[in-house]
Formats: structure tokens, sequence, C-alpha cells
């Protein structure tokens, strides 16, 4: 004779669901009884999968934290590190042979060699280092700036602007007077430009009519300059003494 659940089942289609294990709470004490009672043993199961305790899984759990934390600290090592790309400063020589130097004429010195570059020069008795880019975008460049050796003016050959040699603008399109870099002198007496720290030019209607006036014809445009860098003896202090 078919229990009430068996009836059930049988009359609404659905399938047998009695209990696999006699012990099976789900299912009451009539149905759980109709499962014999077998002894059982418990086995330990890994789930799908390698096993956790496998000796690979185990390198793993300490290789990849490792792996982690290398790679943050090379991250943080190359952040930090480009935060302080070196020193800016560029030690040229001493002062007296700077000045002895660039007294007929200006002279270029670049950083390592590239761009910024700056034309030492002597402007009202004091040593400067104006910025060989101009003011405007055009200006940019080793030779944006430029010295016409006639007028001992400098100008931009790709904008036609002209600055006096104190670096005072005298003529536009360029909006103010020559940018230029800081200098010092060290403990050594030598003199140091610093291409990271660059003081801007005197606006136009700041200069007024205080410039000066040419030394000779002007440039209508200015020659390629040949023997333009800086050449001294090497500074004192260096390795090449």
């Amino acid at each position: 004779m078919l229990s009430t659940s068996e009836r059930r089942r049988s009359i609404e289609g659905m399938p047998d669901d009695r209990p696999l294990d006699a012990h099976d709470p789900r299912f009451g004490a009539t149905e759980r009884a109709a499962v014999p009672d077998e002894s059982r043993t418990l086995v330990e199961s890994t789930g799908p999968g390698i096993s956790q305790e496998d000796p690979k899984v185990r390198i793993l759990r300490v290789a990849v934290p490792l792996l982690a934390l290398g790679a943050a600290a090379v991250t943080a090592l190359i952040f930090f590190t480009g935060l302080s790309p070196g020193s800016s400063d560029v030690v040229v020589g001493q002062v007296d042979d700077v000045r002895a130097a660039v007294e007929d004429r200006p002279r270029r010195v670049c950083f390592n060699d590239a761009n910024p570059c700056a034309w030492l020069t002597i402007a009202r008795g004091e040593l400067v280092a104006f910025n060989t880019n101009g003011p405007l975008a055009e200006e940019y460049g080793r030779q944006g700036v430029s010295w016409c050796s006639t007028s001992g003016w400098f100008g931009a050959n790709s904008t036609g602007s002209r600055w006096d040699q104190d670096g005072r603008i005298v003529e536009g399109p360029a909006p103010r007077s020559l940018d230029r870099f800081n200098t010092s002198v060290d403990a050594d007496g030598n003199l140091v430009i610093d291409f990271a720290a660059l003081t801007a030019g005197l606006a136009d209607w700041q200069v007024g009519g205080d410039t000066t006036a040419r030394s000779g014809p002007p440039c209508q445009e200015i020659p390629f300059d040949r023997d333009p860098d800086l050449e001294v003896p090497p500074p004192a202090g260096s390795a090449g003494e």
C-alpha cells in the first residue's frame, strides 16, 4: 500500500525523492524508516580542483604575496626616484675666467649639452644667464634667440623680436624681456647656473625706453653662430684638475 506522499507523487507526476540517507532530517520518520539503516564512513572531501594541501599550492601561497610586495616596492622606488631626477646645476668655471671669456661677446652654456641653454653675458656690470628660448613658442630651441655681432643685440629670426645687450625688449612681437636662469657662486669661487630656476623678464611696459643703444648696424637676419659655446678652464674642485 502506497503512503500518502507516494500517492501524491504518482498523481502529480513528480520524481521519486525518497531519502537515500535514513538519517536525513528533511523527511518524516515514516519515510526515513523505509530506508535501511546502513553504517556510514565519513570521507574527507578535497572539493573540486587541486587540493589545498598540495605542495605546489603551498608554494604559491607564499610566492604570490612576495611577488606583489616586490612589485609594490619597485613601483615606489621608481616613483620617488622620478620625483628627484638629480641636480639641475651646471658648474661653469671660476667667476673671473667666465667674466673674461664673455667680456667681448655672449657665450652659450647648455644643460647636459642639450636644451635648455643660456647666453652668459655681462649685463650692466653683472654676470647673467639669459634663456636662449624666447618668450614666444616660435622662439624656442638652441637657436631660438641668437646674438647679432654687429649690433650687440639679441634677436629671434623666427619672429623678428629684438632685445638689447642687457636682455631688455626693444622690438616685438615678444611681450617681455629675456628670461634669465638663476646664478650663484659656490665655495670654490665657481659660477653655477641653476637651469631649474628661471626668472621672467620685464614686460615691455615695464621697460619703457630704458634700453641700451645698438653698438653698430642691426641684423635683419642674424647669421648662424658657429662659435657660440663658452670655453673656460675646468672648474675648481672638479675631477679635471
